[in-house]
């Protein structure tokens, strides 16, 4: 809830984007300045704005409250923009999964003002933060916490491509992760229909609306040609800034293949298989990445890993092995599955020339018996031929 800066009252904003003084108290029926009903529709209050308020801007985001229910209008303020508002309402109407915000039957409406028209979408509020604000707080990803969001985020991918759609705007300001840990892909305006004739736009090279979200839009949707495969693009570029905690944008290409220079910039050990998954999902050519979010699920399905997670805990009393305790649970955290092999073939080889030495050491004491033996046996001879 918002508070007037006069006597700390509950605020309610305005819906008109033209109006002078669109805060007014939460208690008005109307606004204070210029006329317009603080309720809309009769049941959205505009508790405040989830960006900065800017005249630029094509559409402001509000908080709202739905009869007590907190929600997210998207209000639309230029018109030239309404068949992707209206794509994105139609999106969200036909998809009901938890990583992609609901939007009711009755979310899509228009309001008059002053012979105005704004177009409004009503969704559910995601509760959680934004990726990117999540990283800012507790900083780069491990590899465990990577394969479990590039999973959840194929999957979100994959429904919405098979229902012939793909995003365009993938990136971490538009990913929001729930207090349960499930990831939430928003903002579903610049979602794209697969049809016939955008291929046909794509193939003829005629004018398409671009979208750019600078580090994570890939070379052929800055030209208006994008495909599928540029939400894996943008996808990979998200797991390297996660895992690096680097803008994409910040850190070093390859002049010859534009890829990303990346793997020395982890605050932590990245099995190979990932690195090469992460790099064929950021090539720069459409073709050389994967053929569907599915097959990306697969791939990281297919993949090996332990389960450090189920490993029981012993209780300690002594204070050194409680830090023994935890030296071992930092120590499975910062060993990649990889290296931990590697540890375990090393041992393994140890044990093994530690037993082949005990064996030589016991096969040279039976033949120093032997020969004592032999010793004794010829002595006792000459004894019995001298007697």
């Amino acid at each position: 809830m918002s508070y007037s800066p006069v006597g700390h009252l509950p605020v309610s904003y305005c819906i008109n984007p033209w109006c002078p003084a669109r805060q007014n108290i939460a208690s008005d029926d109307c606004c204070q300045s210029c006329g317009t009903p603080l309720l809309v529709q009769g049941r959205y209050r505009l508790l405040r704005p989830l960006r900065k308020l800017d005249e630029w801007e094509p559409s402001e985001i509000f908080e709202v409250s739905d009869r007590g229910t907190p929600k997210v209008l998207k209000v639309l303020k230029k018109p030239a923009l309404f068949p992707l508002f209206k794509r994105e309402v139609e999106t969200l109407q036909q998809i009901n999964h938890p990583g992609i915000p609901k939007v009711n039957q009755d979310g899509f409406f228009s309001v008059a003002i002053k012979q105005r028209e704004l177009h409004c979408l009503v969704m559910e509020k995601i509760q959680g933060t934004n990726l990117d604000t999540w990283l800012q707080k507790h900083g780069p990803i491990d590899q465990k916490t990577a394969i479990d969001w590039i999973t959840q985020l194929a999957e979100i991918l994959a429904i919405i491509h098979e229902m012939g759609l793909f995003h365009r705007d993938v990136k971490l300001t538009n990913i929001m992760l729930r207090p349960t840990g499930q990831l939430a892909l928003i903002d579903f305006g610049t979602v794209r229909l697969m049809t016939n004739t955008y291929l046909a736009k794509v193939a003829g090279q005629r004018d398409i609306t671009s979208v750019v979200s600078p580090g994570y839009t890939p070379l052929e949707q800055m030209n208006g040609k994008a495909v599928p495969q540029s939400d894996f693009y943008a996808l990979g570029r998200c797991l390297i800034h996660l895992l690096t905690g680097q803008h994409p944008i910040d850190l070093p290409e390859d002049d010859k293949t534009g890829q990303l220079n990346w793997r020395d910039h982890t605050t932590q050990p990245i099995d190979n298989w990932l690195v090469q998954l992460l790099d064929t999902l950021t090539a720069p050519f459409p073709g050389q990445r994967p053929i569907d979010a599915r097959s990306i699920i697969e791939r990281v399905a297919s993949q090996p890993r332990l389960d450090f997670s189920r490993t029981a805990s012993v209780p300690s009393a002594s204070g050194a092995s409680r830090w023994a305790d935890r030296w071992l649970d930092r120590w499975t955290k910062n060993w990649s599955e990889k290296r931990l092999f590697q540890m375990l073939v090393a041992s393994n080889l140890v044990l093994l020339v530690a037993l082949t030495v005990l064996i030589g050491l016991r096969l040279s004491d039976r033949e120093r018996s032997e020969r004592e033996q032999i010793v004794n046996l010829s002595a006792s001879a000459i004894a019995v031929r001298s007697f």
